[in-house]
């Protein structure tokens, strides 16, 4: 019997130790439609247009994976600029952006383009929407 008890002592306390990893927090998202603006901690994000969606349809077998380019307008500290993020591949020489907005503090990406397009639907999505997520500096 106490060679239960101390088999099932040492048991318990190895799956404790084992749980030392925190999760991760998840990101929420924040839906941008096409064409509209909102504001996220004194940032002005405008998703102008779809510059390119050559994204391999659902349930299609394609040679390249593809990608989407989506122009917005970023206005922070009295500045804007219009940025390029890219979702997806990129071709040689060019660089993977999804970076809105960089601070000290915190940052603001992109995270994807939806709807992702299917068989049915590749070339005729009107009604994009861009998902971005604030995220805390280290």
């Amino acid at each position: 019997m106490k060679y239960s008890l101390v088999t099932l002592l040492i048991l318990f306390s190895s799956f404790a130790f084992g749980q030392k990893d925190s999760a991760e927090t998840p990101k929420i998202a924040v839906k941008i439609p096409k064409g509209e603006t909102i504001i996220l901690k004194d940032v002005s994000i405008t998703f102008m247009e779809v510059v390119e969606d050559s994204r391999c349809p659902e349930g299609v077998d394609c040679i390249w994976a593809g990608r989407a380019i989506v122009k917005t307008k970023v206005t922070a500290n009295g500045k804007t600029e219009e940025k390029l993020l890219t979702f997806g591949e990129i071709r040689p020489g060019e660089e993977k952006n999804t970076n809105l907005y960089s601070s000290n503090v915190f940052a603001i990406n992109g995270l994807s383009l939806k709807p992702y397009p299917n068989s049915k639907t590749a070339g005729k999505i009107k009604d994009y929407v861009l998902l971005v997520c604030e995220e805390q500096n280290k």
